[in-house]
């Protein structure tokens, strides 16, 4: 089931959550044990899964939350309406519910257009902006030239009743003048064109996302709450192409990790190496800070002849930037790459806010991981399928994960 899905029904979890917990625990069914213990604000979203799957399935549970719902199918509220439908079922309920599915979706994807208009119209002023700039970089650019020309002029006229030194000084100066200009109409145009360039792929995302938008809904013979929602994908996706093609002139801001002594446990039954580890953490509550194995996790990616070119780096770089702009606390990422050419440790800040490490020769990315880990404790997460790089992280108070569940999470996201 997807988030878009899970979240048109969250009504439907807070109140079977509810009833669970005012349950006898020899009533509650066995499947929905970790359920009714978990106590966080929020399921983690294979918990989540879980319950409205046992809901749609079983009968009595379905019946039992419907007894403490106090909604109504006739709401304003689409949410609460949605609610009330998967929980008392009138006649027709499958398809007057999937009709609430399109019209949010339909709304959310409207939504975005008119953003995406506005972006576009506000590229199209910066456009005429910059081409006001370019021209008038252009005149003045000619205006020095000429100013240049008989300024020089002017000068040798000057030299036959004037010292040699004099003259040189003017010249000089006269040719510092006119390489600022002429670097500063060099910029003008780079700007220019870049415009451009975002101004044509804006427009390119915008007609596809109106071509989703217009495309005939499919209409199942069945209850399809977990059926693909093709539209809202497709305007995720194009959430990250625009993400990636405007990151803007700061980095992407990160939210401050706080010290704490409260160490991250995995919730019971999601292994460590499992992409459902991954999907925990994008929904997690608090901050936190990820430490990535960069090597390690691209040798569980791709075969060993290719996993430590320059192109796989920058697609775990560009996964690791996924994963922090879905996750609900933009965390703190640093990924650390092996390196035997530098003499010191090297590190830079990506513009999507991935922070990039390069060990110095003789320093492994083992070391740094695990010295990182110390000085954040409880506050990180360490990615690593080394067992000495996991061990030194949990001796810091961090959570060790396996490379796998970075790595198949990332090549099936």
């Amino acid at each position: 089931m997807r988030k878009q899905e899970r979240r048109l029904l969250r009504q439907v979890v807070e109140v079977a959550r509810g009833t669970l917990r005012d349950m006898e625990w020899r009533d509650v069914p066995r499947s929905m044990h970790q359920v009714a213990q978990s106590t966080g604000q929020r399921l983690p979203a294979p918990l989540e899964k879980r319950l409205l799957s046992e809901i749609d399935e079983d009968e009595w549970l379905r019946e039992q939350a419907a007894g403490d719902f106090d909604g109504s199918e006739e709401s304003d509220d689409p949410y609460e309406r949605a609610a009330a439908l998967f929980l008392l079922r009138p006649d027709g309920w499958e398809d007057r519910l999937e009709g609430i599915r399109r019209d949010v979706r339909d709304a959310w994807n409207s939504d975005r257009i008119r953003r995406l208009e506005r972006r576009i119209r506000n590229l199209e002023s910066d456009l005429k902006k910059w081409k006001g700039d370019a021209r008038r970089a252009h005149r003045d650019a000619e205006e020095a030239g000429r100013e240049a020309e008989r300024r020089v002029e002017q000068a040798w006229e000057e030299a036959r009743s004037t010292v040699e030194p004099e003259l040189i000084d003017t010249c000089d100066r006269l040719r510092k003048d006119n390489r600022r200009l002429a670097g500063a109409l060099e910029d003008t145009g780079a700007v220019l064109e870049e415009t451009l360039l975002r101004l044509a792929e804006t427009r390119a995302d915008l007609e596809r996302e109106r071509r989703i938008e217009h495309a005939p809904p499919s209409r199942p013979g069945r209850l399809n709450v977990w059926a693909d929602m093709d539209a809202v994908e497709a305007a995720r996706q194009l959430d990250e192409v625009v993400q990636a093609f405007f990151p803007g002139p700061e980095p992407v801001a990160v939210e401050p990790v706080p010290g704490s002594e409260e160490p991250l446990v995995l919730p019971a039954g999601v292994a460590p190496d499992s992409p459902q580890a991954v999907e925990w953490l994008i929904e997690l509550e608090r901050p936190f800070a990820l430490l990535v194995d960069g090597y390690n996790v691209t040798g569980k990616m791709y075969p060993a002849d290719r996993f430590s070119r320059p192109e796989i780096r920058d697609r775990l770089q560009n996964d690791l930037a996924k994963l922090k702009l879905r996750a609900k606390r933009s965390p703190r990422v640093t990924v650390v790459w092996d390196s035997a050419r530098a003499s010191k440790t090297s590190s830079e800040t990506l513009p999507n806010g991935i922070e990039v490490r390069y060990t110095r020769e003789g320093w492994k990315a083992d070391d740094e991981l695990i010295d990182l880990a110390g000085g954040l404790g409880a506050s990180a997460v360490v990615f690593s399928s080394d067992r000495e790089v996991r061990e030194g992280a949990q001796r810091a108070g961090s959570l060790g994960l396996w490379s796998e569940a970075l790595a198949a999470w990332a090549l099936n996201g």
